[in-house]
């Protein structure tokens, strides 16, 4: 009952604790999770953190449900509008396949043709006679929003789309958060996925088996994130409402040192 209440109680207090309540993102989570005892230690403030995706925190932020919504993706300039924001830092996609998979590189062009299923089969690409298995991503998620942004594609779902040439094929399964995303591409061989590429590249420091292509030749280095030369970079929001003083306070934290280094520490590139 403790965490039902926390959940649905924005600035809560559990029992003489200030409680803020960050809901969203499963890219920014890790981060946060991280950051939490030390602040903690620092403002007496305790942090209740849970994924669930980008647009439910927006969601769920305008509902005056939460304190701190986790936005993995750039927001539109009506969500700017509703809310206030602190970007504290930058990712970008990871396109992922099995090890198994000699697959390296590949191309905007291929992707479209891919998750139309336009081409369903690995040999196009000089690699194996296997059908592709499709993976995407859950229609309220920040990096389903990157891809789209990317790709020129939509989610089946998606009500803005009305021209199926640019749909992404419904036999695509769905993944909420980055871990399912990389276990079902670690374990289905002639899959392909995208993901965080924090996410990606951390998850392989403990040898799941998976591949990071390069994108158009270009590698999705913190470097090449930087300079532009991978045509993807998406910010990492935390987002609060305008009236929430303790959210802000947390959210500026987040770009002094501390909060910086978790952000490096977990594979993403600082704010500042």
């Amino acid at each position: 009952m403790k965490y039902l209440l926390l959940f649905f109680l924005p600035f809560s207090f559990a029992f003489g604790e200030t409680v803020l309540n960050c809901v969203g993102s499963t890219t920014i989570q890790p981060i946060i999770e991280e950051v939490a005892k030390k602040y903690k230690q620092e403002s007496g403030i305790t942090l209740n953190i849970s994924g669930g995706g980008s647009q439910h925190a927006v969601d769920f932020l305008l509902a005056n449900k939460i304190d701190i919504g986790m936005v993995s993706r750039d927001l539109t300039e009506q969500e700017k509008d509703a809310v206030s924001y602190v970007t504290i830092g930058y990712d970008t996609l990871a396109f992922i396949v099995n090890n198994d998979n000699p697959l390296q590189n590949i191309s905007k062009k291929d992707l479209i043709e891919i998750y139309t299923r336009e081409v369903k089969n690995w040999k196009k690409f000089n690699t194996k006679d296997e059908k592709i298995h499709l993976l995407s991503k859950r229609l309220d998620r920040g990096t389903l929003n990157v891809f789209e942004h990317y790709t020129g594609l939509f989610h089946p779902q998606n009500p803005k789309n009305s021209d199926k040439s640019k749909m992404i094929d419904s036999s695509a399964w769905e993944a909420g958060a980055n871990n399912d995303m990389m276990v079902w591409v670690g374990g289905i061989v002639n899959s392909i996925g995208y993901i965080s590429a924090g996410s990606a590249n951390a998850i392989k420091e403990h040898s799941l088996p998976i591949k990071i292509l390069t994108l158009e030749g270009v590698e999705p280095t913190k470097e090449n994130i930087q300079n532009q030369s991978y045509p993807i970079k998406r910010e990492l929001n935390l987002v609060f409402l305008k009236s929430n003083k303790e959210a802000k306070i947390f959210a500026l934290w987040m770009l002094e040192e501390y909060g910086q280094k978790s952000v490096e520490e977990n594979l993403f590139i600082r704010a500042k």
